[in-house]
């Protein structure tokens, strides 16, 4: 499924527990940034990893969002919010495998 963040060319770097995931479109561009963490449990030994996101600076990609008419107003933001959050966790997962 192709998303509108797609068009930033998004790359994903890992090093020493964390994962960012950059987006970059001309001069437009953009991070987040995952910690990866392991659970284990204390009566059954199983082990979860799991990635928490700790820093996201977007606020180039959301501008290029409204003047290419992506984003028409406050409304969207929220959509747009939980765009960044899904695509750029499926970024970290997919690379991840």
């Amino acid at each position: 499924m192709t998303s509108v963040l797609d068009i930033f060319n998004p790359q994903v770097t890992k090093s020493a527990g964390t994962v960012t995931v950059t987006y970059c479109h001309g001069l437009y561009s953009g991070t987040c940034t995952y910690e990866e963490c392991l659970l284990q449990g204390k009566t059954k030994k199983f082990k979860q990893r799991f990635f928490i996101m700790t820093h996201c600076q977007m606020d180039d990609v959301i501008e290029y969002l409204y003047k290419v008419g992506k984003i028409t107003g406050p409304g969207d933001l929220q959509k747009i919010d939980h765009l960044i959050r899904d695509h750029s966790r499926t970024q970290v997962e997919s690379k991840d495998k």
